[in-house]
């Protein structure tokens, strides 16, 4: 999701004062909510059909509770999905953190809570997609470079140059070390590769 674009919230909450609440305070605050759920079955079928970006759910549902809302949406598709509960202690949240929930917001919630929760929650995930799809790109780069019969030596100075790591003081960083282990582990791979080629 580009940075511009409202991210898509789909909220799940089964008292209809609150669930027009969320609407308007999110709103209000740039994201585009793509749709309301009444209850659990009703969350996950939203779900599959929106696609949204993140899921804001009600933990005390009828018909499917949110923690079992929460671990079916997570079984066919990865969302992050923020549980809104009017418990302050009790086994509840935990449950919901258990089923995959990143992070929960307490009722009754301030309008700036629940959107810094929201806007945090959605940073996190921008964060972590940027990371892997780097992660992504380094792997593929390294294979090719074992593929080309690259040295180890040669292979840590491009991921060295790609993650813009200085040449460490006479040894290896902690990163490089792990790709260099990594490297020395993957002889079957470049025997494989050897064969091949001859």
């Amino acid at each position: 999701m580009p940075a511009s674009t409202p991210a898509r919230v789909l909220t799940v909450e089964d008292d209809p004062i609150v669930r027009a609440d969320l609407r308007l305070i999110l709103e209000d605050h740039g994201f585009d909510v793509c749709a309301d759920a009444r209850d659990g079955v009703e969350a996950v079928e939203l779900a599959r059909e929106h696609r949204p970006d993140l899921i804001l759910i009600d933990l005390n549902l009828p018909e499917l509770d949110g923690v079992e809302a929460t671990r079916r949406i997570l079984e066919e598709r990865e969302v992050p999905i923020v549980a809104l509960t009017g418990y302050v202690a009790g086994d509840s949240i935990e449950r919901a953190v258990e089923a995959g929930a990143v992070d929960h917001v307490t009722k009754p919630f301030s309008e700036a809570e629940l959107v810094d929760t929201l806007r945090d929650v959605l940073a996190t995930r921008r964060l972590e997609a940027e990371r892997d799809a780097d992660h992504h790109f380094i792997r593929v780069t390294i294979e090719a470079m074992l593929r080309e019969n690259r040295t180890e030596k040669e292979i840590i100075a491009v991921v060295r140059s790609m993650t813009g790591e200085p040449a460490p003081p006479g040894e290896l960083s902690a990163a490089l070390r792990r790709c260099a282990a990594w490297l020395r582990g993957r002889p079957s791979a470049i025997a494989r590769h050897t064969k091949r080629s001859a």
